[in-house]
């Protein structure tokens, strides 16, 4: 998953959904009782759904109005530091979610935003302590568990990263909600580490989630490349490149696609590929 999907997935989650005047689980989020009775709460409201409206100018507006309110509400902090990442204002960002945390340490949401920040800042070691006290706060969220387990993957502790790649998949599966990316996540990791037949089932796994996926498409290719079966690669590349809309980019495709047609013995469709690669590449 690159950094642009993780600003987009962690934009996209609303950091809790409209909210009764009582404390209860807001899904993954819980709202403090004194959250919920704050003058900022309303406003907060509205910043939150016009954020998931995408209508950031007037988010920023609202938010403004909540925490000029109410300094401390953790909800609105913590949203203030989505929109900061959103503006790559990392400082900001790290500011809003230590004064959510230090009004409400056991908000695990907060930890979780604090340590992924880090994360995105490309400061693995900062990233892990934060992310490991959300888990720790919050276990039957997969979220911490993915991010962590890119955290540890990145520093070299893969057994561990794997751990937590398949126990986010338990959890979404519990929750009737599995993601591709998570799969995939855990896929590549798997391909890394030569378990080749376990990486297989992840692939497969995200494809009958997300059959119309590049992504999916493309890592079975790498996967079938690294099996062997140079015909199959070429099949599943073929059909990535075709597809739009994903992080893997066509120079990524067309790259895999040289490999498995020579290795296939269809030097002809290899060099297809790699004059289609060299127009990509003065453009």
């Amino acid at each position: 998953m690159t950094r642009v999907s993780l600003i987009a997935a962690l934009l996209l989650q609303a950091a809790a959904p409209p909210a009764s005047r009582t404390q209860r689980d807001a899904g993954p989020v819980v709202v403090r009782q004194a959250d919920l009775n704050s003058p900022g709460y309303p406003a907060y409201e509205r910043a939150n759904a016009l954020l998931v409206a995408n209508k950031l100018p007037e988010s920023q507006a609202a938010l403004n109005e909540a925490l000029r309110l109410d300094p401390k509400l953790v909800p609105a902090l913590t949203l203030q530091a989505k929109l900061a990442v959103l503006n790559n204002q990392f400082g900001l960002a790290r500011r809003s979610l230590e004064q959510a945390i230090a009004a409400d340490p056991k908000s695990w949401y907060a930890q979780f935003l604090y340590g992924l920040q880090y994360y995105l800042g490309n400061e693995m070691q900062l990233a892990a302590g934060p992310l490991e006290r959300a888990r720790q706060l919050n276990p039957r969220d997969p979220r911490a568990a993915v991010y962590l387990g890119l955290t540890y993957e990145s520093v070299g502790r893969t057994a561990e990263a794997l751990a937590l790649y398949t126990e986010a998949r338990r959890l979404e599966e519990a929750s009737g909600q599995p993601h591709a990316d998570t799969l995939l996540i855990g896929a590549r990791l798997l391909l890394l580490v030569d378990r080749l037949d376990d990486c297989e089932s992840w692939v497969r796994a995200a494809l009958k989630l997300e059959p119309r996926s590049r992504d999916v498409h493309f890592e079975f290719a790498r996967l079938l490349l690294r099996k062997g079966d140079a015909r199959g690669a070429v099949k599943e590349g073929e059909t990535a490149l075709g597809l739009a809309g994903a992080d893997v980019t066509d120079r990524q495709v067309r790259y895999l696609l040289i490999r498995a047609y020579r290795e296939n013995g269809q030097d002809a469709e290899a060099s297809r590929q790699a004059d289609a690669l060299r127009s990509l590449e003065k453009n």
